[in-house]
């Protein structure tokens, strides 16, 4: 988090004069994205805690485990998308002012499409990955009589869990980091 907080900083240092210097500016950005992709693991673990706290029930404790054991296997893509979301904000801000606009060419969304699909593409491989990594685990409870209802259940109380913590921070940092720009 200091990273995040030192990347921030930077970048509203850079916004103070006209026009924002790029190198600052870029500083700022991979100051974020290292404190967002190290810190997103124990943000991860932290969604599966608080799932579990105050007296939880199956479900919840079943969703707050597995999260707090995928914690390093899906945080750290997780932090990437939350860079990679930010940045682009940050992107559209820019091309939304009231300056001058770079061009935005083929080449400029092509290159967003590239780094937009990695980012997803990488994700979607570590939830596959975390997946059959729990495959044993799934199919004791299965041969224990868990309902299939609860696992998917389980399963989106992770991903709403994620949403809910991942989703204001994005837009946070997101907003933070256009601020220079604007």
């Amino acid at each position: 988090m200091a990273l995040v907080t030192a990347g921030l900083a930077v970048q509203a240092y850079a916004g103070r004069s006209t026009p924002a210097p790029s190198l600052a500016v870029l500083l700022g950005w991979l100051l974020t994205a290292t404190g967002l992709v190290l810190a997103s693991p124990g943000l991860t673990h932290l969604c599966g805690r608080l799932l579990q706290c105050s007296r939880p029930g199956a479900l919840r404790l079943l969703a707050g485990r597995v999260l707090m054991a995928e914690a390093a296997r899906i945080g750290r893509p997780l932090g990437v998308l939350c860079a990679v979301a930010s940045a682009g904000y940050a992107m559209t801000a820019l091309y939304d002012g009231a300056g001058p606009a770079p061009a935005f060419g083929p080449l400029s969304a092509l290159g967003a499409f590239v780094v937009a699909g990695s980012t997803l593409a990488t994700l979607l491989t570590a939830a596959v990955e975390a997946r059959q990594c729990r495959a044993d685990t799934i199919a004791a409870l299965l041969r224990l009589g868990a309902p299939t209802a609860m696992l998917r259940g389980a399963a989106a109380l992770r991903a709403a869990a994620l949403l809910a913590l991942f989703g204001p921070l994005t837009l946070g940092i997101a907003a933070l980091s256009a601020l220079p720009l604007i």
